[in-house]
């Protein structure tokens, strides 16, 4: 049988790449009246819907595909089955492939749009025909986002212009959760307009490939929450997750900085100028840097471009770039780069929640440091001015690491990092091998501890490898024993008596 794409789009970007793809494995185009307009223009050959249903597009369009050989074509079981079925006899021609996306409403609406404007962008044929591919997703393969084009065509080149199953399945998530988004919008409004639209853009995939994902923002796009895209691939459901946990970071350190973020946890930390911070936070563990987010709170200059240049990075993100640093980042095709307005992405990304289908956690973000104005010293001297700076920066990078968190740091750099072990003299253990490994002399640092030690073991740990200073929340029924301990090694013991559990 023939194979049939039918496209009605309201954003026609890239449409052209993908009627291309479709004409070079045999598909016949069908497209309602702009999207025919708009593919004929462009020298492609295709039949309009109302040459198919026989009708003819009424009430000024508002009416075109809602007709049952639209909606056959696209409801029809697997091909193979298409002649024997009852719709035979009808003459309904299978639809394969549907491209469509929903008339602009919440941009209308965010542009000031008034109530006769904003009716006319309530789509009734466009939802019809998303639902039915979506339905249909065993076989008839559904866009409803352009974001979804480049791996459509190279899901079309690897499957000899047939998508596979997983494929068409996740852009059947995609297309219901557009549904929802594009609904709730329009019942917002109509209820009054009291609520903001939620916007939602899906994701090429999520944490792993067989995993739908969404993008989803309460009143507005990336750069409502000050975020804006200079070059680069589109985001992934990680590059976004490890690219809030850096943001998040380099905010909560006092002068510039860089950040380096590896699922989530930090890799590396350093103060100092661009090109310097960059170098202290590439000093404890390089290796793990490979593919990761990188983020400063400054403008990054060429000489911290060209560093960059010189590595595999996902995402670099800062206020601002050089031109010259902007044009350099840039001649890496691949590489995300993105500004990011400090004050708005903070206002924007407070509070936390994850959700579990019906269930939903949330909690406030946490927010500042106001132990570190009254810690308490409970062994060895009152620490100098330079280790006392040294134990707040440790304490500051080692809130955003996964609990349990040990982070060794000295002179505004990280030089050793544990997180997310079961125990927390494993964590020390592991900070200490990352030191180790690098060749760093860890003799003069301090540590830093998410929560308390439970036995004198992990100072011990810390100890023997050079650390003269620890903080530490404290709240062990041990804390008398583990502070013992601190004395005899002649380790400074700071207990602040708050914690930043990072789980």
């Amino acid at each position: 049988m023939t194979r049939r794409a039918l496209l009605s789009v309201s954003d026609k970007g890239q449409l052209e790449d993908v009627a291309a793809l479709l004409e070079s494995y045999d598909y016949e185009l069908i497209a309602s009246g702009g999207t025919a307009r708009f593919l004929r223009e462009h020298g492609f050959a295709c039949r309009e819907v109302s040459e198919l249903t026989g009708f003819p597009e009424i009430f000024g369009g508002r009416v075109k595909t809602l007709h049952p050989v639209i909606h056959g074509g696209i409801l029809a079981p697997d091909l193979e089955d298409f002649a024997a079925s009852d719709v035979a006899e009808l003459a309904l021609a299978p639809i394969d492939v549907v491209v469509v996306n929903l008339y602009p409403f919440e941009q209308t609406l965010a542009g000031g749009g008034d109530e006769a404007e904003l009716v006319e962008q309530i789509d009734i044929g466009g939802p019809a025909m998303l639902r039915a591919a979506a339905k249909n997703f065993q076989r008839v393969t559904l866009l409803s986002s352009p974001d979804q084009y480049e791996e459509f065509l190279h899901e079309c080149r690897r499957h000899d212009g047939v998508p596979s199953r997983g494929f068409r399945r996740r852009c059947a998530a995609a297309g219901f959760a557009r549904m929802a988004a594009y609904n709730q919008a329009i019942a917002t409004w109509f209820a009054g307009g009291t609520g903001e639209a939620v916007s939602r853009a899906p994701l090429r995939y999520g944490e792993n490939p067989h995993q739908a994902a969404t993008l989803e923002i309460t009143g507005g796009d990336l750069a409502s929450v000050g975020l804006a895209q200079l070059g680069g691939k589109e985001l992934s459901y990680n590059n976004l997750v490890d690219l809030i946990a850096a943001v998040k970071l380099v905010q909560d350190v006092d002068g510039p900085a860089c950040a380096i973020i590896k699922h989530t946890n930090p890799c590396g930390l350093g103060l100092g100028a661009p090109r310097e911070a960059l170098e202290r936070a590439l000093l404890c563990d390089p290796v793990s840097a490979f593919g990761g987010i990188f983020a400063f709170n400054d403008e990054v200059d060429l000489a911290t471009a060209e560093q960059l240049a010189g590595r595999f990075l996902e995402v670099v993100v800062a206020p601002s770039y050089a031109d010259a640093a902007r044009q350099r980042l840039g001649r890496k095709k691949n590489l995300r780069v993105l500004t990011c307005d400090m004050e708005a992405f903070a206002r924007s990304t407070r509070g936390r929640a994850r959700t579990w289908g019906r269930v939903t956690l949330r909690q406030d973000e946490d927010e500042g440091f106001p132990e570190l104005d009254g810690w308490n010293v409970v062994a060895g001297g009152e620490p100098s001015a330079a280790v006392a700076t040294d134990l707040r920066f440790a304490w500051t990078a080692c809130k955003h690491g996964k609990s349990n968190a040990i982070v060794l740091a000295r002179d505004g750099a990280t030089l050793g990092c544990g997180f997310g072990q079961m125990s927390r003299v494993d964590s020390v253990k592991l900070a200490i091998r990352k030191a180790g490994e690098q060749g760093l002399d860890l003799a003069g640092s301090v540590a830093a501890s998410d929560g308390f030690f439970p036995f004198p073991d992990g100072i011990e740990a810390l100890a023997a490898a050079g650390v003269q200073a620890v903080i530490a929340p404290g709240g062990s029924i041990r804390d008398d024993e583990v502070a013992a301990a601190a004395g005899e090694l002649g380790i400074t013991l700071v207990l602040t008596g708050r914690r930043h559990f990072n789980h």
